[in-house]
């Protein structure tokens, strides 16, 4: 049986490690917490809602790929814990940017996926929601919260995956045909899936990926909150209560490494709560606002890292043409990445799984009919590396 070491129990890394059991891959597991989920998955609920461009570029189209594969997922997860409530999602038209963008929107025709997502009327919209807001908006039937903590939990229910919590994965090296972890853990692959800890592998110098922190607020729930029906969005967002508190927020700050509760991120994410709804803010009491940090990991282009890495020692001393065919590249065989989903790992952290577990079985690319070779190039964790030495045409073509 073919086995993997997975480095990471965040989104990337359980559903990673689900895809490739699935496959019937033995899965070790590694994370240097207690528990599953404890950094950027940790927050008590995540927004499941696919950010899609008005024009129709790759992050949308895996805005939307993903987003109908994380509900199929969902659907077929035995649970007895309630983990998502398409609840929907009203993305407000708060400025007459966001009008414009939010009309053009909802003339695409990637909107049939998301069955109908309409521009409704501030009237219209408030009888969605459940309490009165000033604009109208898009809706989002389909959208909604759900649990990332449980559902990593029941990601790594399987029989073929084993968990080893509370255990920092230090070191990879290959011998003998294997990969170590630690001196320790052997398998025939590894997936790296430590979001903004990759880069302590030397494998993964090359990687460009930025930590982005944010903070989310949260309150407990009012007489006036508890009517709240849906997730409201304009610049940030709203959630309906969700085992009695609201989750509100959240600041955006790269590099920012700093693990303390700020204040002013609060006094922002209330100011912006204002804009949505005045009457929600009133019934707060501010002190008893909580908050939570925690760090997404972002790329330069803002695609998820997935696949298979290129030795980068390697390749920088003995550079292919820009026309070389793809097998020919010094692949470092059996060593994986999924990380760097900054805001959306929810919907795209589960398809890249998907991808690698296509990729270590050699299943026959796409991962579906709609996924095709590439936006698997695409998203390569090696393709900033490829660029950097001119080998752009190449980055854009490792899998056709």
């Amino acid at each position: 049986m073919t086995s993997a070491i997975v480095i990471g129990g965040g989104i990337a890394g359980c559903s990673t490690a689900y895809a490739l059991a699935k496959s019937g891959i033995a899965v070790t597991l590694i994370e240097r917490h207690e528990k599953l989920a404890q950094e950027a998955s940790g927050n008590p609920i995540a927004v499941l809602y696919p950010k899609i461009s008005t024009k129709p570029d790759a992050a949308s189209k895996l805005a939307l790929q993903g987003f109908a594969f994380t509900l199929k997922l969902l659907k077929q997860l035995p649970t007895n814990e309630k983990i998502f409530d398409a609840c929907g999602l009203i993305q407000l038209a708060f400025n007459a940017r966001e009008t414009a963008r939010l009309l053009l929107l909802s003339e695409k025709q990637a909107l049939e996926d998301q069955k109908h997502a309409q521009i409704l009327s501030a009237k219209a919209i408030s009888e969605m929601a459940g309490i009165t807001l000033k604009s109208g908006g898009l809706y989002f039937p389909q959208s909604g919260w759900l649990k990332p903590q449980a559902l990593c939990e029941a990601l790594c229910n399987h029989i073929l995956i084993k968990k080893f919590t509370s255990t920092n994965a230090l070191t990879i090296e290959k011998i003998s045909g294997q990969w170590l972890v630690n001196n320790t853990f052997a398998a025939e692959n590894v997936v790296i899936c430590n979001a903004n800890d990759i880069k302590q592998f030397q494998q993964c110098n090359s990687a460009e990926i930025t930590p982005v922190r944010g903070q989310v607020n949260f309150f407990a729930e009012r007489a006036q909150s508890q009517n709240l029906k849906t997730i409201i969005c304009s610049d940030h967002f709203i959630s309906p209560a969700v085992d009695g508190w609201h989750s509100f927020g959240t600041s955006y700050a790269a590099n920012d490494m700093n693990a303390e509760i700020s204040a002013q991120d609060t006094a922002n994410n209330l100011a912006a709560l204002r804009k949505i709804s005045p009457e929600l803010l009133h019934e707060i009491d501010t002190k008893s606002v909580q908050a939570r940090v925690a760090w997404r990991s972002q790329t330069l282009d803002y695609m998820p890292l997935a696949g298979q890495l290129l030795d980068e020692k390697l390749l920088r001393e003995n550079p292919p043409r820009y026309n070389a065919a793809p097998e020919s590249l010094p692949w470092l065989q059996g060593l994986y990445v999924n990380a760097g989903h900054g805001s959306k790992g929810m919907i795209t952290a589960p398809l890249c799984g998907e991808l690698l577990a296509n990729l270590m079985t050699k299943t026959a690319l796409p991962v579906d009919a709609t996924f095709d070779p590439t936006m698997a190039s695409r998203l390569n964790p090696s393709r900033f590396l490829l660029k950097q030495i001119g080998l752009k045409q190449l980055a854009n073509s490792l899998y056709i």
